[in-house]
């Protein structure tokens, strides 16, 4: 019973993407992680999934701006107080966002971020896994941006988790996901 009431967080987040979106876009819990991230990080140096990961993967997370978007810089300063739970873990963490390097180099240095931000100007990579917002058609100055989403990848590449909320103005709360990432004894 006690893993049951542990589930029932996890069940209500599931029930709340799916009521808003009967199918959850992206790629699945189980599925090898389908993109290289090769992309520029906050100082310019070239990454990728390989280069993420620490000793047991990586938690991905997927944010529209942290220029500006005031939900995308709470949750990104939030993740900077928790690092060393996801690094407890032995996870690395790695925030994508459509800023260009300047942007993101900029707030990573005023808010002292010690995880890797990557850079995805047009919003490639979110068009390419499927979580792009499809909110914004194409010619919006928003089209590209992610809906907001933590996947969390084992060192084998494979997904084990997955967290996605239906609106920008929500985030995956990170108690539930670090709960689950230790239940997962990855």
């Amino acid at each position: 019973m006690k893993h049951a009431s542990l589930l029932a967080p996890f069940v209500l987040l599931a029930l709340s993407c799916a009521s808003a979106d009967d199918d959850i876009p992206g790629p699945e819990v189980g599925d090898t992680f389908p993109h290289s991230l090769e992309a520029l990080d906050q100082n310019g140096a070239m990454q990728s999934l390989q280069s993420l990961y620490g000793e047991n993967g990586v938690a991905i997370l997927f944010v529209r701006s942290a220029d500006w978007c005031p939900y995308c810089k709470r949750q990104l300063v939030d993740v900077n107080t928790r690092l060393p739970e996801f690094e407890a873990l032995g996870l690395n963490v790695v925030t994508i966002s459509v800023d260009e390097v300047p942007l993101i180099k900029q707030f990573a240095d005023a808010q002292n971020i010690g995880y890797t931000m990557l850079a995805d100007p047009n919003g490639d990579i979110n068009e390419e896994l499927g979580i792009r917002d499809p909110q914004y058609p194409v010619g919006s100055a928003a089209f590209g941006v992610p809906r907001p989403t933590i996947y969390i990848v084992d060192r084998n590449g494979t997904i084990r988790a997955r967290f996605m909320e239906p609106t920008f103005r929500t985030r995956p709360d990170l108690n539930i996901v670090l709960a689950e990432v230790k239940a997962l004894d990855l």
